[in-house]
Formats: C-alpha cells, structure tokens, sequence
C-alpha cells in the first residue's frame, strides 16, 4: 500500500496512515448517517464505538491486534461508590473487541465529547509490525485492574516505547496512598519507571507526559493538587521535562488522585545533550520534541475565554511550534481538544464545529484525526488546550496539497 494512497470510510472518524503508523480519532458511537447509537446506553454505546474502531483499523489493512494505544474517554456521572462498577460493565464489552495481548491503554472519566448523548470515545495508535518486532511489557512490580483484562502496560517497537495510563493501586485494583497527594505520585512515576526499564530506557528518554488529576469541582485545590504532582515529577525527572499535557478529570478508582500515561525513544537521553546545546530539535519552554519523525507537541493553552477566539489562537499557536522545528501541518497524525467551557457544555456539537473550521483554515479540507473532549478543568483556568502528535518526513513524499487520509 502506497504511504500517501488515500482510503475512504463513510464512518464518523478521522484516520491517518504514516507508514507503518496509523493514528484513529475521534471514534464516537454514531452511525454513517452520524445518529447517535445507544442513547443513554454505555454497553450500547461501547459495541458501537469499538465496530468503528474496527472499520476504521480494516480501512487501513490493519487488524485489532495492531493496537499499541488506546485511549477511551467515558462519562459517568452517578454516585462515586459505584464508578469502577460502571467501568467494568463498560470494559467487559471492551473485552469482546480487545486482542490478547491488548494494547496500553488509558481509560479516564470526563465531562462530555463533542456530541450530545455520546458516553464513551476512543483514539488509538497502531502499528503495522510483525509479533517478532513487538515487545509486550508487563512489569513483575506493577499493578493491576479490578477484573481480568488483556490491556498491557507499555509496548516497545523499534526505539518507541508507549506507556498506558499509571495509577496508584495495588493487584487488585484498589488505590493506595488514600489521601496522600506526593505518596501517589511517587507510586505512578514508579509504576512508570518499571515500564521504561523492561524497555531499555528510563525517564530521561521520555518524549511526552500526559497527566490527568483529581478535579472535582473546586478550581483553586484542583491547581494546587497540578502543582505538587509536577513538583514530584521534576523532583525525580529532572527539571527538563518532555512535552507535558494535563487536564483535570473524576478518577476511575474512588481515592485515587492522578493517571499519567507516556511515551519515549530508548536512547534519547544519549543524544539529549547534544540537542539540547545545537538546539535543533527543541522549540521554546520544551513545548515541542523532535525525535527524528516523530513530534510531540505539549499542551497549547487558548489566551482568550470566548470559544471562537481560543479555537483560532490555539491552531495558529500550534502552526508555529511546527514550524519552530522545522515541521508544516501538513505532518499533523493526530491532536487532543480538552475543552473546559460552559458554551461547549451548552451545546457540544458548536465546539466541535468552531475547532473544525479553525483546523481547516490551517490544514484545508483534508484534517488530521482529532480527539474532542470536555473536561473538569485544564492548567489556571484556561477555556481550552491543544496538544498533537506529528510524523513528518514520511509524509513530505507526499503532495502537500494532499496529504493522506485514511
């Protein structure tokens, strides 16, 4: 199959094939026709977006077992006590559609997407590379989940190492640390570490952070709580951080308090300080990481509260971190959208469309997958952040006029 050979799907996702690489968003539980599957039904509602899940990797020649990422985003919003209940009855559909081994996966709590009545939504990495190519990375000092599941914590093909979301609990299933903010972040970060050691790497070949923390409603404890789990984690990263995103969510296992999730190229941390000095592959505040194809773009907050002007201000910010690396956007794979507005609340589907419109005017009519979701709060109150992945060289073979959609 030719890297820039262009599939069609009539299904509600966007897809984009990079080689080997294939990068899903935005899979809601709709149909073709774009009704809403399921109504009021998280089972429903899961069979849905995980047979678009399927259309979408079968699209691109891949299969269930490609997986190495996947990310599900999913609102509950009844009595704490019963959350991880709900969360199992979610994830036993899951398990009649994930592969063993499955992929690393993060599953966390949010506020909405951008369609009204949509309970669940999933974006997801996968990789075209044969089982002998693959390393599966199960940590003997790890945690584990509520129920038997087939999810892996970390996967490794070639130098890239994904890591699934990290929690504190123990083997089963249960938060530990209860009410200890630093205590838990310690826990993730070692959970964490373990993964990147049966890899061959460690933190300081990390190329991105995502961190979810405890929001519950209360803006000024919710930073507070952001502040000290950043603290621990340049305390034992080191002041120079990869690319970090973070967005305030509920958490899956009452007590907990925060899930990071990462990515990393073995043998980064041998190069760092020579990229570092020539300053070739780093963009300002380390916002952006270059590791050969591969971008990574942290979080870009909107200056403006009005949805509108923050959807225009965080593509155009987004434009320039590419470019600060030598990128264009037409090397975009896939962008989160964490919307924490009460206009997106109010009518979701609005957010969805001013985001579209201002990605179109930088990338025209061909987009590259995006993720939407409305969170509990984002990072000193801003209305809305961006963050992105890019895979560039490969897609330069391609006509920029053009660039591939699956």
């Amino acid at each position: 199959m030719s890297d820039c050979a262009p599939l069609v799907s009539p299904y509600p996702f966007q897809s984009r094939r990079f080689g080997e690489q294939l990068f899903i968003g935005g899979v809601l539980p709709i149909n073709p026709e774009g009704t809403l599957r399921g109504a009021g039904d998280i089972e429903a509602q899961t069979h849905a977006v995980f047979r678009n899940l399927q259309v979408a990797l079968k699209s691109a020649g891949l299969e269930m077992s490609d997986l190495v990422r996947l990310n599900t985003y999913y609102v509950f919003e009844g009595d704490e006590s019963e959350a991880t209940l709900y969360w199992e009855r979610m994830t036993r559909v899951r398990l009649q559609y994930l592969p063993n081994p499955g992929p690393a996966a993060t599953a966390v709590r949010v506020r909405g997407m951008g369609r009204s009545g949509a309970l669940i939504q999933l974006e997801a990495e996968a990789f075209a590379a044969p089982a002998a190519q693959r390393q599966r990375i199960m940590p003997s000092r790890s945690w584990d989940w509520s129920i038997p599941v087939p999810l892996s914590q970390g996967w490794k093909i070639g130098s890239q190492v994904w890591v699934g979301g990290q929690v504190s609990a123990d083997m089963a299933g249960k938060a530990v640390s209860i009410g200890d903010l630093p205590g838990q972040t310690h826990n993730v970060l070692e959970h964490i570490r373990h993964v990147l050691l049966d890899a061959g790497a460690g933190f300081a070949d990390l190329t991105q952070l995502k961190v979810c923390y405890l929001h519950d409603g209360d803006a000024h404890a919710a930073e507070q709580r952001l502040q000290e789990i950043m603290k621990v984690i340049r305390d034992i990263c080191g002041e120079t951080l990869p690319p970090v995103t973070a967005f305030g969510i509920s958490l899956l296992y009452e007590g907990l308090l925060l899930e990071i999730d990462a990515t990393a190229q073995v043998g980064l941390a041998s190069k760092a300080l020579q990229t570092r000095a020539s300053n070739c592959n780093w963009a300002t505040e380390h916002q952006v990481l270059r590791t050969g194809s591969r971008i990574q773009i942290a979080s870009l907050s909107a200056r403006y509260k009005a949805l509108e002007p923050a959807c225009e201000d965080v593509v155009n910010q987004l434009a320039l971190k590419l470019e600060a690396v030598g990128s264009s956007p037409t090397a975009l794979a896939h962008l989160h959208v964490f919307i924490a507005d009460d206009e997106a609340n109010d009518v979701p589907e609005h957010a969805m469309s001013l985001f579209a419109a201002a990605l179109r005017r930088l990338c025209g009519e061909s987009l590259p997958p995006f993720t939407l979701v409305r969170v509990n709060g984002l990072p000193r109150g801003v209305p809305l952040q961006v963050d992105a992945v890019a895979v560039d060289l490969v897609i330069h073979s391609c006509s920029p006029e053009t660039p591939p959609t699956y």
